[in-house]
């Protein structure tokens, strides 16, 4: 692999985040949290020559990315609270819910407002295809999991929750309360 800076802030985070990951797993999750950002790109190939020694690159991404072990659900969820512990103690805490279309591919995004600025708390992605008669269905769930289980630890009357008119059912927002 090429020498690149390597940024403390992310390990320590990838660390906070992966408190109970072995050294090497939490190595695979840096070096491919570097590739993207210096070459913003998700095409494991462009990833692969990003660090050097192509085909050894090519298996391991390969072998991290489709490792059964790797549960995508608990990482979003441990990055979801690791980002929700850094919020001031007072204060109202704006949560976001949208989706985002591109293609077939739609992504229900929640986010924290900080300011001006958006952060993702968290995702998940459906194929058009999904989404028929089951949308609703989807976005109880989802916002379900944000509340309940990211920001268990904010007191309910701090959190204000924005969405677009198509939440603002009774059966969606009592998830929030």
């Amino acid at each position: 692999m090429t020498q690149h800076s390597r940024p403390t802030r992310l390990g320590e985070y990838i660390a906070a985040m992966l408190h109970d990951a072995h050294g090497h797993q939490r190595k695979a999750i840096f070096d491919f949290v570097c590739g993207l950002i210096a070459e913003r790109s998700c095409c494991q190939a462009t990833l692969a020559r990003w660090c050097g020694n192509f085909e050894a690159a090519a298996k391991r991404l390969s072998r991290w990315l489709h490792n059964e072990r790797l549960e995508v659900e608990r990482l979003a969820c441990a990055h979801a609270r690791l980002v929700v512990s850094q919020l001031p103690r007072v204060g109202e805490v704006r949560v976001a819910i949208d989706w985002t279309i591109e293609g077939t591919q739609h992504l229900l995004v929640a986010s924290l407002i900080v300011g001006r600025r958006a952060i993702p708390l968290s995702w998940k992605a459906y194929q058009e295809s999904e989404l028929k008669d089951r949308r609703s269905e989807y976005e109880r769930q989802f916002i379900r999991t944000v509340f309940v289980e990211a920001l268990a630890d904010v007191a309910r009357a701090r959190l204000i929750m924005t969405a677009d008119r198509g939440k603002a059912k009774g059966r969606t927002l009592r998830f929030a309360q």
